[in-house]
């Protein structure tokens, strides 16, 4: 169901203000969910990374970054996720772009 590759390009898509200007929405919301959507690339492509290279090695360091990525952007969601451009961010994640 899930296909965190898709769900990444989503996410990916959010920050081009050609596809989704956002016009009209609190800036503070927009910024946020850019930032979420942008979190959720980096970690996608970090855990890609882990998945595909057994060579790399991970410092503490690096992963307790990765961490805080991620626990900034869950934190960040419980902000907007009643937001209508929230909603809409989930719904992106599940459809398949259109040609």
């Amino acid at each position: 169901m899930f296909q965190h590759t898709a769900m990444a390009k989503a996410s990916a898509r959010i920050s081009d203000s050609k596809v989704f200007p956002f016009m009209g929405e609190d800036p503070i919301v927009v910024q946020n969910l850019k930032n979420v959507a942008q979190a959720f690339v980096q970690l996608h492509d970090k855990r890609e990374l882990a998945d595909d290279d057994n060579a790399t090695f991970w410092t503490r360091t690096e992963v307790l970054f990765e961490v805080k990525t991620a626990v900034e952007a869950f934190s960040t969601w419980s902000t907007i996720r009643n937001e209508n451009i929230a909603q809409e961010y989930l719904v992106s994640l599940l459809m398949k772009p259109r040609g």
